[in-house]
């Protein structure tokens, strides 16, 4: 190896003898190091080398190290190497020597490395190991960012269900969200679309809770992110979540503007594209992934504040879910733990304890017997759909319920596979009163966009009712700016007719939705009369012109009255 050996003390060099042939000391470079095999992926790019050591409490590291990393000074691998606890010489010529003895070291050995976590063909990888069985080649992550810390475990399967899955039960929002935890792998093997949920409501009431113990499924709590990043950085760490859970905390931090646009970010699955410095395109981020979040306001509610429009997409993609039950938070059932403040700080140290196992174990089974699996989620989801579909659903409300049933099966499976140790039906339980529950705070099964315009439509009148309509049959000596129409009181039915020129009508009360699917929408609530031929529009006696004009008539008592 070039005067490099390798002994229990470590890596040596050996210098060349000096100009009178005296042998120099042998130079020590670093503690033990063994390159075990030469790694590089499907195209044979992205070459590596396969790193072995011990740290200081003699516990073993593997390290796929991409080569890359030797350009330049090679400050990044040495730190990542450093900080797992890898000893080796200080200054210039030990940085020197190690590089060196990691270049020029070439095993015989090979193996397949993928720079995504998640599945890889019938395994799934992770940054510590691969999971399944390989016929070819041992694949390994090779990746240049250290995730010593990604999916890690701590204590056994049997205490993961003993002291967090136990407190799963007869509380949904817990059964819930570690059920989403399960599904989240799930997704690529049945070609299911990104999603996410929020717990929508009010601080210290256990929302956060639910995503520590969800989260323990893979890992500890330290993945737990912050909505408080830029789209960016939201994309870097959803692609870390590929094929796994991601848990955002607090909805309410991520800038209002961006709101919208970050969730059909995290669904859609894929970043922005990009540019090198050279001009060429950069390789896309992209994911698959579910997603549970956390808020005391909903997507909604921050789209509202930017004041940008709600559509039904944004509803799909990430469904908002009330997160109290009652008088203990999100909590039905303390088990006999005195307060809803003590059980959540038990549960939640008990997931920073226990955590990792049950996703292995999971992910073990779904590898040992993918198309056994996959048949028993198709047939519990469709069972989930038979028993939960309500009548009249609208698509959305359809692309929304398939999502629970896939939850609600993940869980189940989970259950049979003996990982949570729950009764039978906990998981279906759990996913059916979540969905009910966002089917009562939404307020109804039909389209969403419907209630959007209802709801625009609603705030023109209330704020400009009175300041933009003309009075007919009054000496109205009112300065009208930017008039809308004219509005008449109708003594008989002792209510206000307002009639809304065309243009005010597209361009202010429905500007930014379909005419045509607003005016729809309108007359079957019975907000806007249509004239005798069922046209949107109707020629009335407006003092604008000497002839009848066509205009939008509505009724201002359904308008006011009327509850979306």
């Amino acid at each position: 190896m070039d005067n490099f050996s390798l002994n229990d003390k470590g890596v040596w060099f050996m210098p060349a003898p000096n100009s009178k042939g005296e042998q120099p000391e042998p130079i020590w470079v670093c503690s033990p190091l063994e390159i075990i095999a030469i790694t590089r992926d499907d195209n044979n790019e992205n070459h590596g080398k396969m790193l072995r050591f011990y740290d200081y409490d003699e516990v073993e590291h593997c390290w796929s190290m991409p080569l890359e990393l030797l350009g330049g000074d090679g400050t990044v691998y040495r730190q990542t190497l450093l900080s797992m606890g890898l000893q080796m010489r200080e200054g210039k010529q030990g940085r020197e020597l190690l590089s060196r003895y990691i270049q020029i070291t070439n095993p015989k050995a090979r193996m397949r490395c993928v720079s995504r976590l998640g599945w890889y063909k019938n395994l799934y990888v992770l940054p510590q190991i691969t999971i399944g069985n390989s016929l070819e080649e041992t694949v390994v992550f090779q990746a240049n960012i250290n995730l010593t810390e990604h999916h890690i475990c701590k204590g056994t399967l049997e205490d993961w269900q003993q002291n967090v899955a136990k407190y799963c039960v007869d509380n949904s929002r817990l059964s819930f969200g570690v059920s989403v935890a399960f599904a989240s792998p799930l997704l690529h093997l049945l070609g299911e679309e990104n999603g996410g949920f929020n717990l929508r409501g009010p601080s210290s009431g256990g929302k956060t809770t639910v995503l520590k113990t969800s989260l323990s499924v893979y890992s500890s709590e330290k993945e737990l992110h912050s909505w408080r990043a830029t789209s960016n950085g939201l994309e870097s760490i959803a692609a870390l979540h590929n094929d796994s859970l991601l848990c955002l905390d607090e909805l309410g931090k991520l800038e209002p503007k961006i709101a919208g646009e970050i969730a059909y970010l995290l669904v859609n699955g894929g970043g922005k594209q990009r540019s090198e410095k050279s001009g060429f395109a950069r390789k896309k981020q992209s994911w698959r992934l579910l997603f549970l979040s956390s808020g005391e306001v909903g997507l909604p509610d921050l789209i509202r504040q930017a004041g940008q429009k709600v559509r039904g997409g944004h509803e799909v993609r990430v469904v908002d879910i009330p997160a109290f039950t009652g008088k203990h938070g999100v909590f039905e059932h303390l088990h006999f733990i005195e307060s809803g403040s003590d059980f959540s700080r038990m549960l939640c140290t008990n997931a920073g304890e226990y955590h990792g196992t049950p996703g292995r174990a999971f992910l073990q089974e779904l590898t040992s017997n993918q198309p056994m699996h996959i048949e028993r989620i198709r047939n519990l989801s469709e069972q989930f759909k038979r028993d939960n579909t309500p009548p009249n659903a609208d698509g959305q409300v359809l692309r929304v319920l398939n999502r629970f049933a896939l939850i609600a099966a993940a869980g189940t499976l989970a259950t049979e596979l003996e990982i949570t140790k729950w009764p039978q039906d906990e998981a279906f339980w759990a996913t059916t009163t979540c969905f009910e529950a966002w089917l009562a705070s939404r307020g109804s099964t039909t389209a969403q966009e419907g209630n959007e315009i209802l709801r625009q439509v609603k705030h023109f009148f209330e704020q400009h009712g009175d300041s933009k309509f003309t009075i007919m049959g009054e000496n109205d000596q009112r300065i009208i700016n930017h008039r809308a129409g004219y509005k008449k009181w109708v003594q008989e039915t002792g209510t206000w007719i307002f009639f809304v020129l065309p243009e005010s009508f597209k361009q202010d009360i429905c500007s930014g939705f379909d005419l045509s699917i607003a005016s729809a929408i309108l007359i079957e609530r019975g907000w806007l009369v249509r004239d005798s031929e069922g046209k949107s529009t109707r020629a009335e006696n407006l003092p604008c012109s000497t002839s009848t004009t066509r205009c939008y008539r509505f009724d201002g008592n359904k308008v006011f009255s009327d509850e979306i």
